[in-house]
C-alpha cells in the first residue's frame, strides 16, 4: 500500500499531536508540560543541536560495514543481507533494528529524558533501550505499546515519519481489539468515534511518547531514526505496576530497587 496515498486523503482531518517549537526548553518545563501530564508532543527545534552534532559520513560507513540481520515486519525469520541491497530493493517486508551496545558508533543520548533504569549502578547486566532504526518507505510499526511501561523518545536522522497516537483514555477499549485500530484499519480512521492524534515528523525532530500510550508509525519515506526508553519520577509509578504484575521476584525486587534509588536521588537534587 502507498501510504502517501492514504495520508492525502486524511490529511489536516485528524487532530494534531501537539508541536513544541521552543529551543531551549528545560527539563523542568519539558517535565510539567508533558511529562507528568502523559501528553505526547512533537519537539521540533530543541534537539537540533543534537541532530547536528551526529556524523553521518561515519554512520554510512557503519551501515555499509558488513551485512545485518533484518527484521521481518510480517512475522517471518529475520533475513541477512547487506545495506546496500536493502536499501534497492525498496524491499516493505523487513526493517533493520541495531541495539547501540552492539554497533561501533556512539550518539549522544537526549540528557532531558533522564532514565533511572540507565544510570542505576550494578553488576546486573541490563537491557540495552536505544537503538537505530532503519526502514524503506511504507514500512511500518503497527499498534503497540512500548517495553515495561516505560516513556520513549525518537529523533529523526533521516526521511519522514507519520505518527498516530491515541490519548490514553481510549486504552480499556483499544486492549480489547487492538488491530481494530491499527494500521490493518486505516482507512477507517476518520469514521471511528476513537480518533487518534497524528503528526508528520521530519528530519531533526523529537518525538515523545508516554508510558503506556497506544500507537503506530508509517514511513512516508526511507527513513533512519535514533530511538530509546526510559523511566524517571514521571513515569515510575506505570512501570512499577508493570512489575508488580510479573512471576519474577528477581525482576521486581531490581525494579524496585531502581525506583527507590532514582527517587531518593530526585529528592535529593531537588532540596
Amino acid at each position: 500500500m502507498d501510504y502517501n496515498k492514504v495520508f492525502d486523503q486524511i490529511k489536516d482531518k485528524l487532530p494534531s499531536i501537539e508541536i513544541n517549537d521552543f529551543s531551549d526548553l528545560t527539563a523542568k518545563d519539558f517535565k510539567a508540560k508533558y511529562g507528568y501530564p502523559e501528553v505526547p508532543v512533537l519537539l521540533k527545534s530543541r534537539f537540533k543541536n543534537l541532530y547536528e552534532s551526529i556524523d553521518f559520513e561515519e554512520l554510512e560507513k557503519t551501515f555499509h560495514s558488513k551485512d545485518w540481520e533484518f527484521e521481518s515486519t510480517e512475522e517471518k525469520e529475520a533475513s541477512k543481507m547487506s545495506f546496500k541491497s536493502y536499501s534497492e530493493s525498496g524491499s516493505t517486508a523487513y526493517y533493520l533494528r541495531l541495539n547501540m551496545k552492539s554497533i561501533d558508533f556512539q550518539i549522544h543520548a537526549p540528557q532531558i529524558f533522564e532514565c533511572w533504569y540507565k544510570s542505576y549502578p550494578t553488576e546486573k547486566e541490563k537491557k540495552e533501550l536505544t537503538w537505530l532504526y532503519y526502514g524503506n518507505k511504507n514500512t511500518f510499526t503497527n499498534i503497540h505499546t512500548d517495553v515495561w511501561k516505560f516513556n520513549s523518545w525518537l529523533l529523526l536522522l533521516k526521511g519522514k515519519k507519520l505518527w498516530f497516537i491515541y490519548p490514553k483514555a481510549y486504552n480499556s477499549i483499544i486492549k480489547k481489539e487492538k488491530e481494530k485500530f491499527g494500521i490493518e484499519n486505516i482507512q477507517n480512521l476518520l469514521n471511528s468515534n476513537i480518533k487518534p492524534l497524528m503528526v508528520v515528523q521530519n528530519p531533526g525532530e523529537m518525538m515523545y511518547v508516554p508510558s503506556d500510550t497506544f500507537h503506530f508509525v508509517i514511513n512516508l519515506e526511507t527513513s533512519l531514526a535514533y530511538t530509546g526508553n526510559f523511566m524517571n519520577e514521571t513515569n515510575y509509578e506505570n512501570v512499577k505496576q508493570f512489575f508488580a504484575k510479573s512471576d519474577n521476584k528477581n525482576n521486581k525486587k531490581f525494579i524496585n530497587n531502581i525506583i527507590a534509588t532514582g527517587m531518593t536521588n530526585f529528592k535529593i537534587r531537588n532540596l
